[in-house]
């Protein structure tokens, strides 16, 4: 397809770094990404390798598979965010076990959002509702393990925990405004955390550099670990990632500054909407505009970027369009603006393999919708199209 998107340069040459001797760089690196030098369908660059459908117990019924991990093992920790659950499957997708149970006890949760795997094999999420906490699983069977309340859990908007054992966040302020109960978002910012999410380091703030003015909540900024320590954060209408260490310094920027009609996709919400109250002009911006993301680490040489754009019908939400992004490390950008199929949905990555969630279709003759299931799909990088984008010219 014709479109681009902001992100395609951001991914250029992380590894450089390791090559540039032993003396330390002036400071840190920024690197101009060109547009990539071929547009790929979904079918062009990824073939499917199998598909995983979930065998529950009679007594379990499964909701519908949101959030999704592939553990060392290969078994998957699926979050089911209809039911609002989470459990275990084999690398088959036979039921081994439910994780944790709903409640607002101790181990307990309500909703979940983010799961991740420590580097030492513990599962952590965040949960909401009663209490707002982090929530730590452990060992073959992830038993529970600890719980660590969030003393800021109106501000925080990402939470990651890197290799080296350190916790970053990116959050946005809520500011007064004057009139009583009357709030307004204020400026994204980076921050460390102790091991209580009690703040010990401002990074400093994160400011939109093409329009001089902060954003709100609705644009959300992504916090990814790095893979061998530190992390990388995409601030969501600069276009542009950044690669951090462990200690929380910049060490590279990737960005383009190109044109296209995916990347007009990604701005600023105009100053004359409120931030906060939502209206129907907030609808009819979000139909045209994507505001989220995420990012991935794809093997040793790509990352993955992810976005969706969120399509109303008058004030309901009707579906969303799903993109991909894929960039080498070197500096080479392989494809952008990928569209899923209106039935898919990115789960997680796991090495060189992409899970993706296939909703439940109708069946027109039983009158039944199927159960959703997890397809597998790699890089089509051997034959055709893919073949083609891959390699370097």
């Amino acid at each position: 397809m014709n479109e681009r998107t902001p992100f395609i340069g951001v991914v250029g040459a992380m590894v450089l770094l390791a090559g540039c001797g032993n003396d330390p760089p002036a400071g840190p690196r920024r690197i101009e990404i060109a547009p990539p030098a071929a547009d790929l369908t979904f079918d062009e660059a990824f073939v499917k390798d199998r598909d995983i459908h979930l065998q529950m117990p009679e007594a379990i019924v499964l909701g519908g598979i949101g959030y999704t991990l592939v553990d060392a093992k290969g078994h998957l920790i699926v979050i089911d965010h209809i039911q609002k659950t989470v459990f275990q499957t084999d690398a088959e997708g036979r039921y081994l076990r439910r994780i944790g149970a709903r409640g607002g006890g101790e181990g307990e949760y309500f909703f979940i959002r983010r799961p991740r795997f420590a580097l030492n094999g513990d599962l952590y999420f965040y949960s909401y509702g009663a209490s707002d906490k982090y929530l730590f699983f452990a060992g073959d069977a992830y038993a529970f393990k600890r719980e660590v309340l969030d003393p800021n859990p109106q501000l925080m908007d990402h939470m990651v925990l890197t290799e080296g054992g350190h916790w970053y966040g990116s959050q946005v302020d809520v500011l007064d405004i004057g009139a009583v109960e009357v709030r307004a978002d204020g400026q994204y910012a980076l921050f460390r955390f102790d091991d209580h999410f009690n703040k010990v380091a401002d990074l400093y703030p994160v400011e939109d550099k093409r329009t001089g003015r902060a954003l709100n909540r609705y644009h959300n900024t992504v916090l990814t670990p790095k893979r061998g320590g530190g992390f990388y954060f995409i601030y969501p209408t600069t276009y542009e990632i950044h690669q951090y260490s462990e200690q929380g310094e910049l060490e590279q920027t990737w960005y383009s500054e190109y044109k296209s009609k995916h990347r007009d996709r990604i701005k600023p919400l105009p100053a004359d909407l409120d931030p906060v109250n939502w209206t129907p002009r907030h609808i009819e911006w979000f139909t045209e505009h994507i505001v989220r993301s995420r990012l991935y680490e794809f093997g040793p040489d790509l990352l993955v970027l992810t976005q969706f754009q969120s399509v109303f019908k008058g004030r309901v939400h009707d579906k969303t369009k799903f993109y991909m992004n894929l960039f080498s490390k070197d500096g080479y950008s392989v494809a952008d603006g990928i569209g899923l199929p209106a039935d898919h949905r990115l789960l997680t990555i796991a090495g060189t393999e992409l899970y993706f969630v296939v909703e439940g279709v109708f069946d027109e003759k039983t009158g039944e919708v199927g159960d959703p299931y997890i397809a597998v799909y790699r890089l089509n990088d051997r034959t055709g199209a893919g073949k083609a984008a891959f390699r370097r010219s």
